[in-house]
């Protein structure tokens, strides 16, 4: 419960930054403009892929009884890998670039107005101070966020994995009607745990190593060493992993917070599959999802700025004072 509390609290303090100073939501909602734009393209194709890969699958594994897809012709691979090379090709390259300038942006001008003492900031020094340490950055949170990239990739691809085995086995189950008995019902029982289990703590630990890679960002945005020069790739998650010792999983429930609304908001789209729809609600319905989840976004980088912040303040107190507590030397 005091995680719990310590999340909401960490959100509204988010909130009343975020909302508190009139330029400040202003400039992030002109920064996530592009950002929101792209993202409605992108997630049409994206639904487009997992219908047809959920038809795709439906077929090979002989699911037709279990779900109707009387609508739909047989699907070959020819039509699908188009759509998964276009979908991914997307995701790793325009996607991948505009999402790492608009939260290098939020970043840094979230925590110039949070370091602000409540001074009144205007429009124009906000933009000149985050171009400036824009440019300073941009290389070493390129390099954070490719570590980023290729982690959280390979956890959809276990994650994914997990799934079709799943649906793999239920198939052959099917297919030779090996559940006909007490023991093949509880074969599939342990089954079920297995892979069910595989995917919580999945989904667990993509949530905990999330808050690490975002504070690994944060950390590339606004630290930098002794030199001068920035702190990125395996360094910056180095130094999250130290000032976010202790907030684990205050960290974790956050991350869990943005994950299944994010999941949520996309299901009913996926469910009326809004991207096959010949009327304008699907796109209307996509846009206004991509809206929440831009909003959401954000705040989800103001409180990882605040975190920061925090984190970084606790960690220097703490070592002040075990420097105070050491006796002088004779």
């Amino acid at each position: 419960m005091e995680e719990k509390q310590s999340v909401i609290e960490l959100l509204k303090r988010a909130a009343k930054l975020l909302f508190g100073n009139i330029n400040l939501a202003f400039f992030l909602f002109l920064c996530s403009l592009p950002l929101f734009c792209f993202l409605i393209f992108f997630e049409l194709s994206l639904q487009t892929t997992i219908s047809l890969a959920y038809q795709f699958l439906s077929e090979q594994l002989s699911f037709e009884d279990y779900y109707t897809l009387k609508d739909h012709e047989d699907l070959s691979e020819n039509v699908l890998i188009p759509w998964l090379i276009q979908t991914s090709l997307l995701y790793l390259i325009p996607y991948s670039l505009l999402d790492l300038l608009t939260t290098t942006t939020i970043v840094a001008v979230s925590s110039i107005v949070y370091t602000s003492e409540d001074k009144p900031l205007g429009l124009l020094y906000l933009v000149q101070r985050t171009i400036k340490i824009c440019q300073n950055r941009v290389g070493g949170c390129l390099i954070t966020s490719l570590y980023v990239l290729f982690w959280s990739t390979s956890v959809f691809f276990g994650l994914f994995s997990d799934s079709t085995n799943y649906l793999f086995i239920v198939s052959f189950s099917r297919r030779y009607e090996i559940f006909l008995d007490l023991g093949a019902m509880l074969f599939h029982v342990m089954v079920v745990l297995i892979h069910g289990t595989v995917f919580v703590v999945l989904t667990a630990k993509f949530s905990k190593w999330s808050a690490g890679w975002n504070m690994g960002m944060v950390i590339s945005v606004l630290e930098e060493d002794e030199d001068g020069q920035g702190i990125y790739g395996s360094d910056a998650f180095s130094l999250s992993a130290w000032y976010g010792r202790g907030h684990e999983k205050r960290d974790l429930w956050m991350m869990l917070v943005f994950l299944v609304l994010a999941l949520a908001m996309r299901l009913p789209c996926l469910y009326s599959k809004c991207s096959e729809s010949s009327s304008r609600n699907g796109v209307l319905y996509t846009s206004l999802y991509v809206g929440f989840i831009c909003v959401g976004n954000v705040l989800k980088w103001v409180a990882c700025v605040v975190s920061y912040h925090d984190c970084k303040t606790r960690v220097f107190e703490k070592k002040g004072d075990v420097e105070q507590a050491k006796p002088s030397a004779t």
